[in-house]
Formats: structure tokens, C-alpha cells, sequence
């Protein structure tokens, strides 16, 4: 009798609450007991283990990331939470942040490599690498200093060292990748703690950070945050090679931004009992009377289909997840759209270098002379709730008989019917435009990583640009449609000319002060 009153009670009591039906298993968020990120999977016979990081800012603080946490299934719908295996001053040398790390299996032992903060001696993110004998550990420092430092990568950047993924290939060969905003890739040697070469760049287009490495039927897939550079939230994309060096072909989007978070970070797993899985976080969970947010995440799961060429589905993201029977879909991936065509007087060329240190061959006049180092910020369409024309000035010291225009540029979706782009050339003084027929040039690219982006105009009537006289050169797109991004510079380096977006002056962010597109001509 006392057991049916307390039943009626509680009944009574969820109806007056308005209590909510405990989620099927599988449904997203998958992991529910605390705020979780950066998701990095692991398949150990028939477990999977899940190794994340621990939210724990509250209200509007920023990251606040003091231990990583450690789960495993057999099911994945079901999990069992082992808590805090490891936090960020285990490294002797580190002082905070548990941000992105992953685990992986061998010869019996377990690699953990993590993203933490350096102490005072190497400022700066770092990644350190701890091993354990167990998957859950205890894992300890496996070198006692950080495996890469800013040191290890120059760059105007103070953050590029984080979100590493690490492969083993079917072959022994270890490879490591990690970086924001750009990606670096090197081997790992047999003892998993030191690189084995130099470290490698590799520009992948919308590539903004969280990298994972994987292989499947021969072919590997690089699937990592993109688009955060373009003023957006940050998606999903992806790219597959026949090497972990490339050249890398880039698939497009995977899935789009998540409820209330900046951020996205993926983990696949490629195969487990016959399924493949999508992995990531969305800021979708309420917990303990705080919201979720960018810096309160929490780990999500979506099945993953791959079609017969090897292309991932795109995925869409479900508050069921895997609670339910996984569908597959028939059929082939939709080809990317197809760029269209020049005009003919006018031939593009992508991708001549990748972060281009220097121009290659002497051009006639630069904005700038270290693209890399000089323009680091990517400055497109999408600026400041959308521009449709983007402008820069010159003014040349000395005739040049135009020849080849090359941008450090890339990123953004390239072109196609809808989303056209015009190449531009004034004589503001005259106020003539000196490309095709007093129209400009129509221009179709394929997206791209950040590098070159030339024009070669041999095949266009003659064009001399006369010393001292100010000329206009302009790309014109649709407002939003990010078809392009270009490098500005911090400075002021370029004192003859200034940058417009939509008329408005470009200025750096940081300094306030002017900017510049990068640039160079060269002389037929």
C-alpha cells in the first residue's frame, strides 16, 4: 500500500512538473552527466572508449577546461563514465587548458596527445604526449616536454598548435596533424613521442582547426572545423587523398554549425560492428540550471554513409542520433557544382603555392613581400555581414606592361551559376576600366586552400600601367555568397594604395590601422 501511494505520488508530481520522458539511448546529447567537447573516438576490440574534454565555465565566461574525462561502450547508446583520467599540469610543464586531445592504441600501449597551455618558458599552445598501458590509464608524460611548441611552427599566429589527430597506417607509419588556422602534418617515429622529418603545411580549403585523420578502402580523409575564419559559425568539411601528404581533394561540406556553439570538432569512427559514425559536439544539453553555450558543449553521434566512390553522405544533425535503426542512403553523393567557365581572354591558375612564403619570380610591384607572414587574416565576402565588392588600390613606380596578377587568397566555396565573381581593372582618373571590353573579366575557380591565386592576361589585349598614375583593382560577387576570401595585411605595408570593402575602408582588426589585400604584378 505504501509502495502504490509513493508510485501515485511521484505520478502525481511528474504530471504537475510537467516531467519530461528520459531519452532513448543513442539520442543526442549522447553523454549527459556533465558538459563535454572535442570528441575523439577510440574502438578497442568490442569497446569503444570516448576521450573528451570537461566544460565547466558558467554563465558568459570563456573556456574553462581543467581535466579530460574518459567514457566506453559496447553499444554506443549506452555509456559508463570512468571521470577525470588526466588534467593539464600532469605535464610538468604545462600550466592549464584541457582542450582537444585524442588516444590511440599501439603495440599494446596507449598514446595520449593533448592540447595544453606552455608555462612561461614557451608561451603559447603546445601538445604534449602521455602513455598508458591501460585505455583508461593512468597515463603519465611520456617525454617530459611538449612534443610541438610555437617554436616548432613560425607563424603570425599564436595558437596554431592545437587540436592534434594522430593515424597509424597499415603500413607502421605514424602520422600526426594538428593546427589552427593552418594545418601542419608530420611522421610520427615507431616510439610515438618524436617527429620523424620536417613538418609539412597543407592548405585545405574553409580549413579553420580540429582535424581528423582517417583512412577507409585505401583512401584517407582529412575531416576538420571549417568556415569560423569567414565570420561564421564553424562547420564541417572534408577532403580525401591517396597519401596523408595529398594532394588533397576537397568534398565539400559535411554538416553545418550546431545549436549555440562556435565551435564544432569531429571524431569518425570508420568501423564498428559493420557501422561508421559521426561524432562531435553541439551545445545542445541544459544541465544543472546552466544553458548550453560555446563554452558548455556536449557530445553528440549521427551514423555516417559513405557511397560508392568513397564520398561521405552530408549529415544532418538529429536530436534522435543513433536511437534509431541507421537508413542508408542509395545512390551517389550530388558531384560539387561546376564552377563555370572564364572568359577566355583571361587564364586562371589556382594553387600555385600553398601559404606562399615569398612571390615566386620578380613582379614588377607587391603590396607586400612575405604573403605568409605579412597577411594573415582572411578578409572575404562574408566581412561584417557581407560585402559584394572588395578593392584595392596601387599606384606604380614604374610602367608595367601588365602580364600575370596574382592574390594570396583562397578559401570560400569557388564559383558556379549562382555565386559568379568579376575581376576588375580601373584607371580611377579616368575613370575607364582597362579589362575585357570596358566590363571586366567573368572569373570560375574551384575552392581552395589558401596560396595563389593568378590571372595570366597574354591572351588579353595590352595593358600597360603607367608610373605614378592610381589604378582601382576590384573583385565583384554576390553580398554573402563567399566565393572568395583574401589575405590582408596588419599594416599599412603597402603606402601607395588602401583596401575597400563595399566602400568601407579596410582596417585591421587588432591595430585599427589601415589594411592591404596582397598582391603582386608581373610584366609580360
Amino acid at each position: 500500500m505504501r509502495l502504490a501511494r509513493l508510485l501515485q505520488h511521484t505520478v502525481l508530481y511528474c504530471a504537475a512538473a510537467t516531467c519530461a520522458a528520459a531519452p532513448a539511448p543513442g539520442a543526442n546529447p549522447v553523454l549527459r552527466d556533465r558538459f563535454t567537447a572535442d570528441p575523439a573516438p577510440l574502438v578497442v576490440g568490442d569497446t569503444v572508449y570516448l576521450y573528451v574534454g570537461h566544460d565547466e565555465a558558467k554563465g558568459n565566461d570563456f573556456f574553462l577546461m581543467k581535466e579530460w574525462l574518459a567514457y566506453s561502450s559496447k553499444d554506443l547508446r549506452h555509456w559508463t563514465a570512468h571521470g577525470a583520467f588526466m588534467k593539464p599540469t600532469d605535464f610538468k610543464w604545462a600550466v592549464s587548458d584541457a582542450w582537444a586531445a585524442q588516444v590511440v592504441q599501439r603495440n599494446g600501449r596507449f598514446y595520449f596527445y593533448a592540447t595544453v597551455q606552455h608555462d612561461n618558458t614557451n608561451q603559447g599552445k603546445a601538445i604534449g604526449v602521455a602513455v598508458a598501458d591501460n585505455p583508461l590509464g593512468p597515463f603519465k608524460d611520456a617525454r617530459g616536454s611538449a612534443l610541438i611548441t610555437d617554436a616548432s611552427t613560425p607563424s603570425p599566429y599564436g595558437w596554431s598548435d592545437i587540436d592534434p589527430t594522430v593515424f597509424i597506417d597499415d603500413d607502421g607509419t605514424a602520422w600526426l596533424a594538428w593546427g589552427n588556422p593552418v594545418l601542419y602534418l608530420a611522421k610520427l617515429k615507431s616510439n610515438m613521442t618524436e617527429l620523424d622529418g620536417p613538418i609539412e603545411k597543407i592548405a585545405l580549403p574553409n580549413y579553420t582547426e580540429g582535424p581528423w585523420l582517417s583512412k577507409r578502402k585505401g583512401t584517407y580523409y582529412m575531416t576538420y572545423a571549417s568556415m569560423a575564419h569567414q565570420g561564421l559559425f564553424e562547420h564541417l568539411s572534408y577532403a580525401t587523398a591517396p597519401s596523408p601528404r595529398g594532394p588533397w581533394t576537397y568534398q565539400g561540406l559535411l554538416t553545418g554549425s550546431v545549436p549555440n556553439s562556435f565551435t564544432i570538432h569531429a571524431g569518425v569512427i570508420d568501423d564498428f560492428k559493420g557501422q561508421s559514425y559521426l561524432v562531435y559536439h553541439n551545445a545542445a544539453l541544459s544541465l544543472d540550471g546552466e544553458t548550453g553555450a560555446t563554452s558548455r558543449r556536449s557530445v553528440a553521434m549521427e551514423y555516417l554513409h559513405y557511397d560508392a566512390d568513397g564520398r561521405m553522405w552530408p549529415v544532418t544533425q538529429t536530436e534522435a542520433g543513433i536511437s534509431k535503426p541507421p537508413q542508408p542512403p542509395k545512390g551517389k553523393v550530388p558531384a560539387p557544382a561546376d564552377p563555370g567557365r572564364s572568359d577566355p581572354r583571361v587564364a586562371v591558375q589556382q594553387f600555385a603555392q600553398g601559404y606562399p612564403e615569398t612571390w615566386p619570380g620578380s613582379p614588377a610591384l607587391a603590396s607586400v613581400t612575405r604573403p605568409f607572414d605579412q597577411t594573415p587574416e582572411p578578409i572575404g565576402f562574408n566581412r561584417d555581414g557581407g560585402a559584394s565588392r572588395l578593392v584595392q588600390t596601387f599606384v606604380p613606380r614604374a610602367d608595367i606592361p601588365l602580364g600575370r596578377l596574382s592574390l594570396y587568397a583562397g578559401d570560400g566555396h569557388g564559383t558556379d551559376a549562382t555565386h559568379t565573381l568579376r575581376l576588375s581593372l580601373r584607371d580611377v582618373e579616368a575613370g575607364t576600366e582597362l579589362l575585357g571590353a570596358g566590363e571586366g573579366l567573368a572569373i570560375a575557380y574551384r575552392p581552395q586552400g589558401a596560396g595563389l591565386l593568378s590571372f595570366d592576361f597574354n591572351a588579353h589585349p595590352s595593358v600597360v600601367l603607367q608610373a605614378g598614375r592610381r589604378y582601382a583593382l576590384a573583385l565583384q560577387g554576390q553580398k554573402d555568397a563567399l566565393t572568395i576570401n583574401l589575405r590582408a595585411s596588419r599594416s599599412d605595408v603597402y603606402a601607395d594604395g588602401e583596401a575597400t570593402l563595399d566602400d568601407r575602408p579596410l582596417k585591421d582588426k587588432e591595430s585599427g590601422r589601415p589594411a592591404d589585400f596582397a598582391f603582386a604584378l608581373y610584366a609580360r
